[in-house]
């Protein structure tokens, strides 16, 4: 009888136990100006600012997927259940999909900040 509540008990502590110890930050979402009123010093530090976001985008998640792996390593195996292994895994996917999207959004953001920085530059030109 006991065995049968030790195994979950023992798997949620694992769970919530490795999500408090997370190391992973999440990086802040960069400033990007209006590219109408932007100078060419703004828009290049956005641009690096754009570019450092989608790489420390890319380090959170392959530190969130190493965290992962070793939380499950550290679930003894008996006490792994395939139902959370792949609970473990969706979650997984959600955050990957939700910071693959954040970064196709704030490319697309500053893209859209490029083109109407390029339309003022050539209005001012002719």
């Amino acid at each position: 009888m006991m065995q049968k509540y030790f195994r979950p008990a023992l798997g949620a502590i694992l769970i919530l136990s490795s999500s408090l110890a997370l190391a992973c930050d999440y990086p802040a979402r960069p400033y990007i100006p209006e590219g109408e009123t932007a100078t060419k010093d703004d828009m290049l530090t956005a641009k690096n600012a754009v570019q450092d976001f989608l790489a420390d985008v890319d380090e959170y998640l392959r530190c969130v997927e190493e965290e992962e792996q070793r939380a499950i390593t550290a679930i003894p195996e008996e006490a792994r259940d395939t139902a959370d292994i792949q609970a473990r895994e969706q979650a997984l996917n959600r955050k990957f999909d939700a910071a693959n999207e954040e970064k196709a959004l704030v490319g697309e953001q500053f893209n859209k900040e490029v083109r109407a920085y390029n339309a003022k530059r050539q209005q001012t030109q002719e």
